[in-house]
């Protein structure tokens, strides 16, 4: 075999495998730089409130959210701890959770927070998340 072989195979490799969908690289390649320091950085300071959204239908924990996250300044809360539950009890897929990093999404694009830090990196996998202001 030459090195032209050997390439063509690497070729091949590369291309197979850049067809796989792997969920954090897909979060990483559709994703800012800033998005991305929030996915990988551990929380460093306890949380000043907590909310708890099990048992809620999606629109009263999204109004709740919303309204709890937009008072925080006046409020005096730097990190806020959001129970989401990991939607065990859905019907479906959970989503609560969902929902709520939506929301959360865009209130950091507003520049009403600063970062969001999911339990286990990634809402999937989490139960809570914090929000910093």
């Amino acid at each position: 075999m030459n090195i032209k072989d050997k390439k063509s195979d690497f070729g091949k490799l590369l291309e197979e495998y850049s067809d796989i969908d792997f969920e954090v690289h897909k979060r990483e390649k559709n994703s800012t730089v800033e998005d991305q320091k929030d996915l990988f950085r551990p929380p460093q300071i306890r949380p000043d409130s907590t909310i708890d959204l099990h048992g809620m239908l999606k629109e009263d924990a999204l109004r709740l959210v919303d309204i709890t996250v937009r008072d925080m300044k006046a409020r005096g809360i730097l990190k806020l701890r959001i129970i989401t539950g990991k939607g065990k009890h859905s019907q479906e897929k959970p989503v609560i959770p969902e929902a709520i990093n939506e929301l959360l999404i865009n209130l950091k694009k507003s520049g009403i927070i600063s970062r969001i830090e999911w339990e286990n990196r990634t809402v999937e996998n989490s139960g809570s998340v914090d929000v910093l202001r």
